[in-house]
């Protein structure tokens, strides 16, 4: 149960990824990004939530610090917005950091479910 939760939600983070980065470089920079990930460190579409730090490290390459905050930030309130989680803009968190807490919430709402479920036995 919960690998389909973690399923679903590495779909949708990599919908949020493809949306956001496709808005601010349009189609071909996001195949032109994937193409990269791929070809200089074997990092597929499907690995990109487990791989963040080279993610974020391919943005910072292509487009500075600057304007990779500003996307990491467009990825996170697109994904936030898709679970519908509200967003709270916190200094010094990165695209990594704000994945896992949805991670951890999702981890923690799947062990209520079980506890739940074994209290009703």
């Amino acid at each position: 149960m919960a690998s389909a939760r973690f399923q679903e939600f590495n779909k949708l983070f990599c919908q949020a990824i493809d949306q956001s980065i496709s808005e601010i470089v349009g189609s071909s920079g996001l195949s032109s990004l994937y193409g990269a990930l791929e070809n200089y460190y074997s990092v597929t579409r499907d690995e990109l939530p487990y791989r963040l730090e080279t993610v974020y490290s391919v943005l910072e390459s292509v487009f500075g610090i600057k304007a990779t905050n500003t996307i990491e930030k467009r990825i996170v309130r697109r994904f936030y917005d898709t679970l519908d989680i509200p967003f709270t803009n916190i200094v010094g968190y990165t695209l990594q950091d704000y994945v896992e807490a949805v991670r951890k919430r999702i981890r923690l709402n799947s062990l209520n479910s079980l506890s739940e479920y074994i209290r009703l036995l």
